[in-house]
C-alpha cells in the first residue's frame, strides 16, 4: 500500500494492544552475534532470538527510488509493534551490474547510468541498516534475485516488453541466452559470481553489528546447481567466501526448492550441510505447503512436524519466510478466508515454532503481507494475532538444537504436505504432551552418521522401511527406545515412556501451546476445543501480588503469583484462540 495513505505511527500504536514502546536500546558492539553451543548469541554470551519481517520493498519499489523517507517511516513502525530483525531482499544487480565490477569500481556508475538507473543504492542500504540498528532491529541481507530477468522494471528494464520480441534493457548479464526464458540464470556465471558479490557485501559491511548474518546462496534456490552434492558445494563456496572477507559474520542457508519439493528435501537442506554454515534459514507456507493437513491439521500440528526435519544437523534453525502468501492454494481453503482464518494461520506458525524452539521466524511480508486498515490503523488480516507472540519468541527458552527428544523415521514417512499419518501423527501426540522441542532424525543420516544420536536421551522409532543396518545400529545404541508400530497402534505407549526420560516443557493440557515472557504471557488454543483450561504458569518478572489482565483489561487472575505455579490459571478459551496476558504487579 502506498506510504503516503497509512496513519500515523503513534495512532498506529495506540490501537494495538500491548504493543512494544519505541526506544528498543540500539544495537552497538555488544550485540554482534556468534553461534555457541548451537544457538545464536551475542558477545556476552546472551542467546538473541529474532521475531522478524521481510521488507518486501528493499528489492523492488526502494532500490529503484532510493529515498531515506522510505525506511525513515517504516522501520520505526516495525520496531514498534515488537519485532527485532529484517530479512532485507536485495537484486544483485545493484552490487555487480557487471562480472568483477562492484560499487568500488570505476565503471560502476556509468553502468547503471546506461540502464537508466541511479547510482546511490549503495549508500540508501548503508543507511538503512544504520536506521535499523538504532532502532535495536537486526538485519539479514540476501539476494533475492540474480541479473537474469532482462525485463525487470527495477534494475533498468520495462516489464510490458517481455514476450514481445524485444530486447530486454535491465542489467541481466547472468540470464541464459536458449529458450528456458529471461528468468533463468546461467549456472557457470553463477557458481563463479555469487561468492564474490556475497564476499563483496560481507568486506563492506564487516563489524557492522546489527547484521545478524548474510544469507547464502540466493533467495529460494532453484536450477542446475542444487541438486544434491552441487548444492554443498555452490553453499560451502558461497559461505567460505562471506567468511574470508568477514571471519565473524555468520552464514544463512537457504533451503533447496523450498515451495515445490517442501516434502522431499534433499539431505543438503536438512543434515548434511558445510561446516561453514551458520544458521538453516528455510521457507514454510502454511496452505501452499500443507494442502493435506485440513485447516485444522495445519494450526494443530503441520508447521512442528515440518521444522524438526531440520534439526538433525545440530545447528540454529530460523525461517526466512512464511504468512498468508498461497493461503487460498489449499483446496481446503477454496471457500471465504477471511482475517479469522488469517489470523489462526499466523498465530498457529508462532506458537507451534515457538514450542519447537526455532531461533527466530520472519513472517513475509512487512508490505502486502502484515494488514493494516488505511483509516484507522488497525492491524488486519490477522497480524493482530502475530504479534501477540513477539515477546515470547524474542524471550524463547526452547532451542531447537537442545532437543533431548529424537523421532527416527525413513524420509518417505515424512507426511507428504502435511498429511496426517506417520511423522505428522507421531508429532501431533508429542506437541500434545508438550515434549518439545523435539527433533527429526532421517534414516538416511543415522546410515551415514551412526553416532548423531548420542546427543539425545529418549529416541521414538517409527518402525516402518527402517532399513536393517540402521535398525541393527539403533538398538545397539544402549539408550531408552520405543519402536512404534506402523500402525501407531502402541503410539501412546511410546510418548508415556518418553515422558518418563524427557522432561516436558510444561504442565498444561494437550490442546494449548504457551510461551512467556517478562511479564506476560501467550497462548495458543491449538486443538479446536471449547472450554475452560487450566494453566500452571511461571512468568518471568511476576513477583509479589499482581493481576494478569487482557487485552481489553479484563482480570483473568489476581493474588500472588506463586499462586499461578502452584494452582494455576483457569481460563476460557474458544477453539483456535490466541490470546495474549500481562501481568500488572501489586494490589489495586
Amino acid at each position: 500500500m502506498p506510504t503516503s495513505t497509512r496513519p500515523a505511527f503513534a495512532t498506529c500504536l495506540l490501537l494495538v494492544a500491548f504493543a512494544v514502546p519505541l526506544g528498543a536500546a540500539p544495537l552497538g558492539e555488544g550485540d554482534a552475534l556468534h553461534v555457541m553451543d548451537g544457538m545464536v548469541v551475542n558477545r556476552v554470551g546472551e542467546r538473541v532470538t529474532f521475531f522478524g519481517v521481510n521488507l518486501f520493498e528493499s528489492h523492488l519499489m526502494w532500490s529503484r527510488r532510493q529515498s531515506p523517507e522510505a525506511y525513515e517511516k517504516e522501520l520505526p513502525e516495525i520496531a514498534g509493534l515488537g519485532f527485532n530483525a529484517l530479512r532485507m531482499p536485495l537484486n544483485m544487480s545493484w552490487f555487480e551490474p557487471r562480472p568483477g565490477v562492484f560499487p568500488d569500481h570505476p565503471e560502476y556508475e556509468d553502468i547503471l547510468k546506461s540502464h537508466g538507473l541511479p547510482t546511490g543504492a549503495l549508500a540508501f542500504y548503508d543507511g538503512l541498516i544504520r536506521r535499523a540498528g538504532e532502532l535495536g532491529l537486526y538485519v539479514i541481507p540476501e539476494f533475492h534475485e540474480l541479473p537474469s530477468n532482462p525485463y525487470r522494471w527495477f534494475v533498468g528494464g520495462n516489464e510490458k516488453d517481455k514476450g514481445s520480441g524485444k530486447p530486454g534493457t535491465a542489467i541481466a548479464w547472468m540470464a541464459t541466452k536458449d529458450e528456458k526464458g529471461p528468468d533463468v540464470y546461467d549456472p557457470k556465471l553463477a557458481q563463479e559470481e555469487v561468492p564474490k558479490a556475497l564476499a563483496w557485501l560481507a568486506a563492506h559491511w564487516r563489524g557492522v553489528p546489527n547484521i545478524a548474518g548474510i544469507e547464502v546462496p540466493w533467495n529460494e534456490p532453484g536450477g542446475p546447481l542444487t541438486k544434491g552434492a552441487a548444492y554443498f558445494e555452490l553453499v560451502d563456496a558461497c559461505a567460505k567466501a562471506v567468511k574470508a572477507a568477514d571471519p565473524d559474520r555468520l552464514v544463512f542457508m537457504d533451503a533447496v526448492d523450498w515451495g515445490a519439493m517442501v516434502n522431499y528435501m534433499s539431505d543438503e537442506s536438512t543434515w548434511r550441510t558445510p561446516a561453514s554454515v551458520d544458521v538453516l534459514f528455510p521457507h514454510f507456507y502454511p496452505g501452499m505447503h500443507s494442502n493435506d493437513s485440513g485447516a485444522d491439521g495445519t494450526w494443530s500440528t503441520t508447521m512442528a512436524s515440518w521444522s524438526s526435519w531440520l534439526a538433525g544437523a545440530g545447528k540454529p534453525v530460523m525461517v526466512g519466510e512464511f504468512g498468508l502468501a498461497g493461503v487460498k492454494r489449499a483446496k481446503y481453503w477454496q471457500g471465504d478466508v477471511g482475517d479469522l482464518e488469517y489470523g489462526r494461520v499466523l498465530a498457529a506458525s508462532a506458537a507451534q515454532w515457538h514450542a519447537m524452539g526455532l531461533d527466530g521466524v520472519f513472517c513475509w511480508a512487512w508490505k502486502r503481507g502484515l494488514g493494516d486498515d488505511l483509516a484507522s490503523g488497525i492491524l488486519n488480516q490477522g497480524a493482530d494475532q502475530l504479534v501477540k507472540w513477539g515477546a515470547a519468541q524474542k524471550h524463547n527458552p526452547n532451542v531447537l538444537s537442545a532437543a533431548r527428544l529424537a523421532v527416527v523415521c525413513t524420509p518417505e514417512n515424512r507426511a507428504q504436505y502435511g498429511k496426517k499419518e506417520n511423522l505428522w501423527r507421531i508429532s501431533d501426540a508429542l506437541l500434545g504432551a508438550h515434549l518439545t522441542p523435539f527433533a527429526t532424525i532421517f534414516t538416511t543420516q543415522a546410515a551415514a552418521q551412526p553416532d548423531c544420536l548420542g546427543r539425545f536421551d529418549m529416541v521414538l522409532v517409527l518402525d516402518s522401511g527402517i532399513p536393517p543396518e540402521v535398525a541393527a545400529g539403533l538398538r545397539g545404541l544402549g539408550k531408552p527406545m520405543a519402536w512404534v508400530k506402523p500402525d501407531l497402534s502402541n503410539l501412546a505407549e511410546a510418548v508415556a515412556l518418553a515422558r518418563q526420560h524427557v522432561e516436558p516443557a510444561g504442565d498444561w493440557p494437550a490442546n494449548v501451546l504457551v510461551g512467556t515472557a517478562s511479564g506476560e504471557v501467550a497462548v495458543f488454543e491449538r486443538g479446536g476445543l471449547d472450554g475452560p483450561v487450566r494453566l500452571r504458569l511461571a512468568i518471568p518478572g511476576a513477583e509479589g501480588t499482581g493481576r494478569l489482565v487482557d487485552a481489553d483489561g479484563k482480570t483473568m487472575f489476581a493474588g500472588p503469583a506463586a499462586d499461578l505455579g502452584k494452582d494455576g490459571l483457569g481460563i476460557p478459551l474458544k477453539p483456535w484462540q490466541c490470546l495474549r496476558l500481562r501481568w500488572t504487579p501489586g494490589r489495586e
